[in-house]
């Protein structure tokens, strides 16, 4: 393969740090619509003594799956703070060895060995590598720049996507 170099320099807000790095996806229509129903059935399984427990219960595990998504991105939102190279531009890269990421505060690169997973998520291609922060690359200037799939093509050989299944082999 020819060698090949890409980098984009960007600066994160709180809110883009938390789209890009909360785990949960956003809830759908489909979804609200099941929380809805469970929820009446919460309520109608509350009016027997034999039922009551399990309207509770049901209850109780739906308001807690609509306070995770909170605790979760209250989480990402302190991460965000705490890390202090984020509050100012960083260029990550990649090159047919390597990924890095560098600041005025951070200036780290790592082989694509050491890349753990990855995945693309609100516009971003995603890169989590072992030892550094996950680099960011804009899908558009990579589709833009036709290095799309030589690097989704190297992370692929290097790393399972986030939350898919790994393949099984014969």
């Amino acid at each position: 393969m020819d060698e090949f170099r890409f980098e984009n320099t960007v600066k994160l807000t709180e809110s883009q740090y938390v789209s890009v790095f909360g785990i949960l996806p956003r809830p759908l229509s489909s979804r609200k619509m099941r929380f809805a129903l469970l929820g009446a059935a919460g309520i109608l399984l509350l009016f027997t003594r034999y039922t009551l427990l399990i309207g509770l219960s049901l209850l109780g595990l739906l308001v807690l799956t609509a306070f995770i998504p909170r605790i979760i991105s209250f989480g990402s939102r302190s991460l965000f703070r705490k890390h202090l190279y984020l509050r100012d531009a960083l260029t990550y890269g990649v090159s047919d060895q390597k990924l890095w990421v560098k600041g005025s505060k951070i200036d780290a690169s790592v082989s694509w060995s050491m890349l753990v997973t990855w995945r693309e998520i609100e516009g971003w291609l995603v890169l989590s590598p072992s030892g550094i922060p996950p680099v960011l690359l804009l899908l558009a200037r990579l589709q833009e720049e036709g290095l799309y799939g030589r690097v989704r093509a190297l992370a692929a050989s290097n790393a399972p996507e986030f939350n898919k299944s790994a393949q099984v082999s014969k």
